[in-house]
């Protein structure tokens, strides 16, 4: 079983480097010879790999018949709370066997569906009949950021979908159903919360919805205690060893000490269950199910098993049952924190109660002579509980010394309050504030009546985690780090681990010694870099040397969307910029002006370059200083003589060198300002060119690229967005000169190293681990009738 099991794993993580996904022919042959010749652990290789291809192969299928559709209607059942936004509302449908009395593609699969409309608010549980444009999950890559495919893979979403419709409310036909329990519990939630400051993290603990502020979410990143107000496996297994405590109950009722055992294991499942269905069956909360489940059948049965074994049969079962949960790095963070609980149990096991006793003539229990007062036993106990709070302080220390770089390695950072941040609050949590609301939460499903009284209460004991999360947000106390490879991530454990090792002395040294190349590593020259980052429908560029960055744009903002703060900051954090000195704004668009008040509040003391007035700027284009760090910075366009007639030919167009490299920005310049700038200046040319208004037909001339003679060609636009960008012209016109295109749709957030013996160019998505996850089809979207 163990061989087959880790055969399961090692296949796990190698297909993480596989460039596609194989046919299942291979891995069925592959299986059956490992079953025949008695080689398990080749058995478990292959089972994964076909348990992999199936699925693999089953959800492309069930993709392309939905998107071959010419107008998709679905019918379906919401089985997430709704997320609502000014725009509209977001949630998850479970599709129905049939639609409109036939039967219906893909039932029981998942679909994401965005409602854009406020008429209505959709409830969980509800059924609705929809007429869908429907699209592959894709999100936009950026360092240090979420893999949008990965997660619709990990969550069993197929595809996404938008409402579509000449009404007000779209072509959406209400078929029955009310809200569930948990919606109707969560509406009640937030009507009796909200007046207290703490009612996101209230509401986060008891039905698993994080209604977190941006600052919040800051907060829980710089502190490291995002795992303690996301319901995971932790809590449901602190529901279930609170119930365990009482068992001592149960000797009360009239049952056999057998009865009253099953008893009470069933009854610790029972409430773990509860917890799972409140929480909505989160995928963290499933994989703990399913581990308790096995664990109370196991003690039901009198099986004895290790927790090395327990932890490998378990995760190779459930990697075998989904394989796609690879893809999940909450996953992988449960897995190695478990297998860190046990590595730590074992090194440090946990320090045993000294011996004491009584003077007196009758048998005692060991019990009975903790208990009795004496002076010694004061200080045993004392010592005791010191020895105890060492151990506990010991512990927390080098587990979060062993998943910092686990943590470094998925979230490229570093939370230095972490440490003293779970001392704290994991204990206040676990053994006060977590039990008292659940307690409060069951009373007022109880009673017909709020009892704000205790609410103000549960308030109160909330409040310290609150305002340390309010601290550490405005702190700047999470430090962005450059992405790590496994091999350094492999390094970082490796070192970490000497620690462990028994002779102190010999720990310290290996531990010095693997320390020697991530030093090195702090004196490597800093090169300048120029990004274009991924912000959809938009333009943002820019431009590093070290700490120090220039920002040429802002990206688009549409209603509640800010690719300004939802894309780019995060960016420029992730970059390790500390100082953003320029920040130029090339024209008055909604796609390149973006949120100002977002990177003015990050960044007050950036000067503001731009001819768009309403923004108050520092500097006009033409005042924008000749040199910057290691780039030359020439402003072509406007003339001084005047300026583009439309704000596109109003364009800032800047000319960007690095020594013998040059790199043409040039906005949404149109032909004409080409045309110009041709006239200007004759003997302009460039290596990059960063194409005009997003690679339009508008732009991007024959002439004007020949002169540039650009040996490489960057564009920044929306994948399948509805201006066909780049335009079938311009990449026709780039294949006849020979000039590689590289787009944001495709490639991802773009970087550029300049180095004095070459320019070396990376993406996103060439650079990820998972290739064939890049390779999912990229089937184009369903039309509708409406459009």
């Amino acid at each position: 079983m163990e061989r087959f099991c880790l055969g399961i794993l090692t296949a796990a993580l190698a297909s993480l480097w596989l460039p596609a996904v194989p046919n299942p022919l291979w891995p069925l042959l592959l299986l059956l010879s490992g079953v025949l010749l008695r080689q398990f652990y080749l058995a478990g290789i292959s089972a994964f790999l076909l348990s992999l291809c199936l699925n693999h192969q089953l959800d492309d299928q069930a993709r392309q018949q939905l998107l071959a559709e010419h107008t998709t209607f679905v019918a379906g059942t919401i089985i997430s709370i709704p997320q609502s936004y000014d725009i509209g509302s977001r949630f998850i449908l479970q599709l129905h066997e049939t639609v409109k009395d036939k039967p219906q593609l893909a039932a029981g699969r998942l679909l994401q569906i965005r409602w854009p409309q406020t008429a209505i608010s959709p409830k969980q549980g509800q059924r609705w009949q929809f007429q869908l444009k429907l699209r592959p999950v894709r999100g936009l890559a950026n360092p240090g950021r979420g893999i949008s495919e990965a997660n619709a893979l990990v969550q069993g979403v197929l595809l996404q979908g938008t409402v579509v419709g000449s009404d007000e409310v779209g072509a959406a036909e209400y078929l029955g159903g009310t809200a569930i329990w948990r919606q109707q519990v969560y509406d009640a939630l937030q009507q009796q919360l909200a007046a207290y400051s703490t009612a996101p993290l209230l509401i986060a603990l008891t039905v698993g919805e994080r209604p977190f502020s941006d600052d919040t979410w800051d907060g829980l990143q710089a502190t490291g205690l995002a795992h303690l107000i996301s319901i995971s496996g932790m809590h449901i297994a602190l529901v279930f060893g609170w119930l365990m405590l009482l068992m001592p109950l149960w000797r009360q009722l009239p049952l056999t000490a057998k009865q009253r055992y099953v008893l009470g294991w069933l009854t610790a499942l029972l409430a773990a269950w509860l917890y799972c269905l409140l929480a909505g069956w989160a995928i963290p909360t499933l994989r703990a199910m399913l581990a308790l489940a096995i664990l109370v059948a196991l003690k039901l049965c009198h099986r004895r098993c290790s927790g090395w074994r327990f932890s490998l049969v378990l995760t190779a079962g459930l990697l075998l049952w989904q394989p796609y949960w690879l893809l999940s790095l909450s996953f992988w963070l449960s897995v190695s924190a478990l297998a860190l609980v046990f590595l730590l149990a074992w090194r440090y096991p946990i320090p045993t109660r000294p011996s004491v006793t009584v003077a007196t003539n009758e048998a005692t229990t060991a019990s009975t002579a903790w208990r009795a007062f004496s002076w010694r036993n004061v200080y045993l106990r004392t010592r005791y509980l010191r020895t105890m709070l060492w151990h506990f302080l010991r512990y927390q220390l080098f587990f979060s010394l062993l998943m910092l770089p686990l943590g470094l390695l998925i979230f490229d950072g570093v939370a230095p309050l972490a440490l003293i941040s779970n001392l704290l609050f994991v204990p206040w949590c676990s053994l006060l504030a977590i039990p008292l609301l659940l307690m409060v939460f069951l009373l007022q499903q109880l009673s017909s009546v709020p009892l704000a009284w205790l609410w103000q209460g549960i308030d109160w004991i909330y409040q310290p985690l609150w305002w340390w999360l309010q601290y550490a947000a405005t702190s700047d106390a999470w430090w962005s780090l450059p992405q790590q490879t496994p091999y350094v991530a492999i390094l970082l454990v490796a070192t970490a681990s000497c620690c462990l090792l028994p002779h102190r002395l010999l720990g310290l040294t290996l531990a010095g010694i693997g320390c020697v190349p991530l030093v090195y590593a702090l004196w490597l020259p800093v090169l300048p870099k120029l990004h274009l980052v991924d912000v959809g429908q938009g333009t943002a560029v820019v431009l590093q040397q070290g700490r120090h960055g220039l920002v040429y744009d802002l990206g688009p903002r549409y209603g509640s969307y800010s690719a300004t703060k939802q894309q780019l900051l995060p960016f420029l954090r992730y970059v390790g910029i500390r100082q953003l000195d320029f920040v130029l704004i090339s024209h008055d668009d909604s796609d390149h002006t973006g949120d100002p008040t977002v990177l003015k509040a990050a960044y007050p003391k950036a000067l503001w370059v731009s001819d768009v007035k309403r923004l108050r700027p520092d500097l006009n284009c033409r005042q924008l200083p000749g040199q910057w760090q290691q780039f030359q910075l020439q402003q072509l366009w406007p003339a001084k003589d005047g300026v583009g007639r439309s704000k596109n030919d109003s364009s800032c167009v800047l000319l960007v060198s690095v020594g013998a490299v040059k790199i043409l920005l040039t906005g949404d310049a149109s032909k004409e300002v080409e045309q110009q700038l041709r006239k200007l200046y004759p003997t302009l040319n460039a290596d990059v060119l960063l194409l005009g208004h997003h690679g339009s037909q508008t732009s991007s001339s024959l002439r004007f690229l020949q002169q540039l003679q650009p040996s490489l060609a960057l564009n920044s636009a929306g994948w399948q967005n509805p201006y066909r960008h780049p335009a079938t012209e311009v990449v026709a016109t780039l294949g006849l000169l020979q000039i590689p295109l590289w787009n944001t749709a495709e490639q991802g957030a773009i970087s550029l190293t300049f180095s004095d013996q070459q320019l070396i160019l990376q993406s996103v998505r060439h650079g990820r681990l998972v290739k064939w996850l890049e390779n999912l089809p990229e089937h184009a979207e369903t039309r509708t009738t409406t459009r």
